[in-house]
């Protein structure tokens, strides 16, 4: 899991060394960060469900919490990954997706 978290972080908050800028994603076009964040979401979640089977399958108490929350970050990864094909045609539902998933990393981080 914490491997997921630091690709997580690693994708979410690059910085643009060349140009000496802090939130360089925030230059990305949208799309382009739609992408990064579907990839970051489904990444997280993927790693979650696999240590809640590994869990489950080592015979210890299987965590179904972490299954849920790793099942409904992959889905929130997989409507980012279709809502950034239809970026052009839905710019403010994109928008405020890609707004949301910034608020959620920068609570996190």
């Amino acid at each position: 899991m914490a491997a997921a978290l630091a690709i997580f972080a690693q994708m979410m908050m690059l910085v643009d060394d060349a140009a000496g800028l802090a939130q360089a994603h925030l230059r990305l076009p949208l799309r382009h960060r739609l992408l990064r964040y579907s990839a970051a979401c489904m990444v997280l979640g993927a790693s979650a469900l696999f240590h809640a089977v590994a869990v489950a399958v080592a015979g210890d108490v299987p965590n179904d919490t972490l299954a849920l929350a790793g099942f409904l970050l992959w889905m929130g990864g997989l409507a980012l990954l279709l809502l950034s094909f239809t970026a052009a045609r839905f710019p403010a539902a994109s928008r405020l997706a890609a707004q949301l998933v910034e608020a959620a990393a920068a609570a996190i981080f």
